[in-house]
């Protein structure tokens, strides 16, 4: 009975936590999932102490500092998998801007695609698109090219 006890609340902790992290913002945020961490943290290995399992942990620190020597090497690599994540995050902005400039649609021609007037409103668009693929859709004898160039104007205006 007490082991389910003791479940339920810390259930309610979670959720209590969980929701003011949900619910806060940039640096109140990180600081949020940072103090949560390290109170369950504490927590836990206040737990193992009490129940006398924490000789995990202490196996699991000592295997740490066993091999520590060994992995000390490896952190020369470091900067190395800086560049290659610097590398990968500008060839993937490169690939989107060349994806949008393959897209080829500027919002003056979207805005004339869909028949609309610069400044529509995000129902207007919507409702002019419904309105056109209605008439112009593949499956009621419409153009697939038609069809793209209103989901691409759609897309434009939407972005």
């Amino acid at each position: 009975m007490a082991r389910l006890i003791i479940l339920i609340a810390v259930i309610a902790i979670a959720l209590v936590a969980w929701h003011k992290i949900k619910s806060a913002k940039g640096e109140d945020k990180k600081r949020l999932i940072i103090w949560t961490a390290a109170g369950a943290a504490i927590v836990i290995l206040g737990v193992l102490a009490i129940t006398g399992h924490l000789n995990l942990i202490t196996a699991l620190i000592g295997g740490i500092v066993a091999f520590l020597p060994r992995l000390l090497p490896l952190l020369k690599y470091l900067p190395l998998v800086s560049q290659f994540r610097q590398q990968r995050t500008s060839q993937q902005q490169q690939s989107s801007q060349q994806a949008q400039r393959q897209n080829g649609m500027t919002k003056e021609k979207a805005y004339d695609v869909l028949g609309l007037k610069p400044g529509a409103s995000k129902e207007e668009i919507i409702t002019a698109h419904k309105r056109m693929m209605h008439k112009i859709h593949p499956d009621r004898g419409g153009s697939d090219y038609l069809a793209a160039e209103i989901n691409q104007a759609k897309d434009t205006l939407l972005r």
